[in-house]
């Protein structure tokens, strides 16, 4: 049956492609090459004589991982669609890192007829560069970390400050404590990674995540869930760590009031709509009276979120019930 498949159109779909593209006929013994573009000749630097007949692992050499090599013919002998980055050898012997990616081809019965590949020569290792993507993102988050405990650092002393010059202690040693303890958390979270200077951007929703992840962690009886985008959303250093610092005393609000012995569950949500963003903290705690959400609003806490708030031009919304609490920023 593939002797008489007429793949002439999908050649001629391939021939001009601005890629590296082959075709084989799996219904040969050994899935042999029965076509390759100009562009997989000038890629690699075999002819076409050289190539057509082999199958295609004579690409492959001793640096190749087996695994992924493993991975690759598992799918193909499944019929399967397969993409991975692989390491291959060029005529003059030379190696080189190829995307590829390979697609099973049907005839009108549904039966596989071929298979087509198409490769991406990449400049640098895969690898490598996943690694320094998360090097970057890793001091990143730890530069973070150090501005917010240097922004708790400073409501430190400015509550110290307070309790000295007015004699108010009634919840000011409450916030301290929590002041303290969160000081503690963040620089043990990152401890020994020093951030580079020029980082000045980071991974919002990923950033606040891991605040609350950290925090509600203290308490096995609260749970923490996140409804927030899936694609990264960057922004700068110091707008992130404000955005920290009220998500952590948000966080910090609902387990110390929302919830009684049994605990509860702890939501951050996240959205980006019309060049806005948009930062919920909710709980399902025991929420609060009408009456009560006024003196919410104008403790030190309040205080300290109405006025990061302020200075990030952005609008703070408190929404008690009688079935938990939402603040939205």
């Amino acid at each position: 049956m593939s002797r008489t498949y007429d793949d002439t159109w999908l050649c001629e779909k391939l021939k001009d492609l601005p890629y590296s593209a082959c075709i084989t006929d799996p219904n040969q013994p050994d899935n042999p090459i029965v076509f390759v573009n100009d562009q997989f000749c000038e890629q690699t630097g075999y002819t076409r004589e050289q190539a057509i007949g082999r199958n295609c692992r004579f690409l492959q050499c001793v640096e190749s991982d087996q695994d992924e090599v493993r991975r690759i013919r598992e799918a193909i002998d499944a019929g399967e669609e397969v993409s991975a980055d692989v390491l291959n050898r060029f005529a003059d012997g030379g190696l080189f890192w190829n995307r590829l990616s390979i697609k099973p081809i049907h005839d009108d019965a549904g039966q596989i007829q071929r298979f087509m590949a198409v490769q991406m020569v990449l400049k640098d290792n895969p690898y490598e560069t996943l690694a320094e993507d998360k090097r970057r993102s890793d001091t990143a988050l730890s530069e973070l970390h150090h501005r917010l405990k240097n922004h708790l650092t400073l409501i430190h002393s400015s509550v110290r400050l307070q309790m000295r010059d007015t004699g108010e202690t009634d919840g000011l040693v409450g916030v301290l404590n929590r002041i303290q303890s969160l000081q503690s958390l963040y620089s043990g979270m990152r401890q020994g990674i020093e951030a580079p200077s020029e980082l000045d951007d980071v991974d919002f929703f990923n950033y606040l995540s891991s605040i609350c992840t950290a925090i509600a962690g203290l308490d096995e009886n609260i749970t923490f869930d996140q409804l927030v985008p899936e694609e990264p959303l960057m922004m700068d250093i110091d707008t992130a760590s404000q955005v920290g610092m009220m998500v952590a005393e948000l966080v910090t609000n609902s387990m110390r009031h929302a919830f009684d012995d049994n605990g509860g569950k702890i939501v951050l949500r996240g959205e980006v709509s019309d060049g806005k963003v948009l930062v919920g903290i909710e709980d399902n705690g025991r929420g609060l009276g009408a009456d009560q959400e006024e003196k919410l609003g104008s403790g030190l806490g309040g205080k300290i979120l109405k006025q990061t708030a302020k200075s990030l031009s952005a609008e703070l919304d408190f929404n008690p019930s009688s079935e938990g609490m939402s603040v939205s920023l």
